[in-house]
């Protein structure tokens, strides 16, 4: 029995197992601490998804003008079996993102074999991306984001493979028109998977494309083109309305700086700058640089893409999609720098392999734990889901939906802060105050964007007053009490008889 357990020890399979079982305890740690139940934006994307099993379309109020009110497509049209099965959305949507997840645990273990590296490098790269907590929370946030990130790193992958095999057929054209059906940051991903093509062709092969890189292409548009022009015609606009309604276009130096400030945080989070030092360790070893150079280029311009937009409400979420190639480069890095500190000590004398290796899994281990209580207990947990009172949100927002849906009359029209929950178990016409499903509010110019929480500063009371003239305007605590000046009052409706609920919620009703 010994020898096995020494083998099984020795094996890179082992800790890529482990990986996928330290995800799989992160993630339901995250669905515990939010009553298993998916983040108030997913509920967005479920609306969408139930008007279109209904035979409404991808609408978010069926029967007005269609807006694109999600960022998610290929996972929105993912859950519409959830509804004609009648599957319960939230929970079918945590089970898919945990598999999602996993499934990028799998894909980033399997990039070990073509490293040189021993097998190692992926099953450490998997173990440091099992700990971090914006990864194991998005898992169970019943959003795109571990879909859109194994998309990513397939594409990634199937690149690579295709860059060393001119014979190989260039199927990451597909996976990359997928992510970009996923989410808009695919296309981005694209291009600079093109941009590191040319590069290395120019340079190995004094040519900018191969038939192989042409061949990617045409895939990618087959796919992509028609899927565009068939959303542009159908909502209007060529980019989501979400996108409209959270950034602006123009030289915005509050948005640049809240971007930048949510870059920082989450860079203090994941153990300041020398895990980014060591990184970059890999562009120095010849055999890794094709692929250290790629994914070195797609994290650093996909970072500098997040301060523009000013970040997110979240510490982690938008770099999701990058984390399983961030960590393949550190891995790499500790790799590296192994080899160095181990050449160094063999100087003056050699160090037994068993020693070697305990030093090594010394190190993984408490940087792991390190990523652990910085990135998932003082940062998604203590930053975000604390503050925000994330389980107590969801169960208020829930509660009041229901009780709409069951006290008040079907052409009931309400305006709400948060349009998830609420919108959906009511099954209301439903305004977002911020503007995700109204174009009006949406395309609003607001001086200064980027001073206030990011996806919340578009609003306009005066076209919501006078103009929408919702029957309740539903909101977070009282801010909204100047509403009595304008023809609604704050009133107390029986939707809970828990009153930590009940302060959550402040419901104006339109005299």
């Amino acid at each position: 029995m010994k020898p096995r357990l020494l083998d099984a020890l020795r094996c890179p399979t082992t800790y890529l197992v482990l990986a996928a079982a330290l995800l799989l305890s992160h993630a339901l740690f995250y669905g515990s601490l939010m009553d298993y139940d998916a983040v108030d934006d997913a509920y967005i994307s479920f609306r969408y998804a139930l008007n279109a099993a209904r035979g409404h379309g991808l609408t978010f109020n069926a029967g007005e003008r269609r807006v694109e009110g999600y960022t998610n497509f290929l996972w929105t049209v993912m859950l519409i079996p959830a509804f004609w099965l009648k599957l319960p959305v939230g929970a079918v949507s945590l089970v898919l993102g945990v598999l999602w997840a996993l499934g990028g645990i799998a894909l980033v273990g399997l990039f070990a074999g073509k490293t040189e590296s021993g097998g190692w490098l992926g099953p450490i790269a998997a173990l440091l991306l099992a700990a971090d907590g914006s990864f194991a929370l998005w898992a169970v946030g019943g959003l795109e984001a571990p879909l859109f990130a194994f998309l990513v790193l397939g594409g990634g992958l199937a690149y690579l493979r295709e860059m060393r095999d001119p014979a190989a057929l260039p199927l990451s054209g597909a996976w990359f028109a997928l992510a970009s059906m996923t989410r808009p940051e695919g296309l981005l991903i694209y291009a600079l998977t093109g941009l590191h093509q040319v590069g290395t062709r120019m340079i190995r092969d004094r040519r900018l494309a191969t038939l192989q890189d042409w061949r990617r292409l045409g895939l990618f548009a087959l796919l992509w083109v028609p899927w565009f022009a068939f959303r542009w015609r159908y909502y209007g606009y060529p980019l989501p309305n979400t996108f409209y309604a959270k950034v602006t276009l123009g030289d915005s130096a509050a948005q640049r700086e809240r971007g930048l400030a949510y870059v920082g945080t989450f860079v203090r989070i994941h153990l300041g700058a020398v895990p980014l030092l060591v990184s970059t360790l890999p562009l120095f070893q010849r055999r890794w640089r094709a692929w250290s150079s790629y994914f070195v280029l797609i994290v650093i311009v996909y970072t500098a893409y997040i301060a523009y937009v000013g970040g997110d409400w979240s510490v982690g979420r938008f770099f999701v999609p990058v984390l399983p190639l961030f960590y393949l480069l550190l891995a790499g890095g500790l790799l590296v720098a192994g080899e160095w500190i181990a050449g160094l000590l063999s100087r003056r004398r050699a160090l037994p392999g068993w020693v070697r290796s305990a030093a090594a899994a010394v190190v993984v281990a408490a940087l792991a734990g390190g990523l652990f209580v910085g990135s998932s207990l003082k940062g998604e947990k203590g930053l975000f889901l604390d503050p925000f009172d994330a389980r107590l949100a969801g169960r208020a927002r829930t509660a009041m939906g229901v009780w709409l849906h069951d006290h008040v009359p079907g052409d009931t029209y309400i305006a709400v802060d948060a349009a998830g929950q609420m919108p959906f178990y009511s099954d209301l016409r439903a305004l977002d105050l911020f503007g995700l499903n109204d174009l009006n509010i949406a395309h609003r110019q607001v001086e200064d964007m980027g001073r206030g929480t990011p996806g919340h500063e578009k609003m306009d009371m005066d076209y919501v007053i006078y103009l929408a003239q919702p029957d309740y305007i539903i909101i977070y605590g009282t801010a909204f009490d100047w509403l009595s000046a304008f023809s609604y009052e704050r009133v107390d409706l029986p939707w809970t008889d828990d009153p930590e609920l009940k302060a959550f919620l402040g419901v104006y009703e339109r005299q």
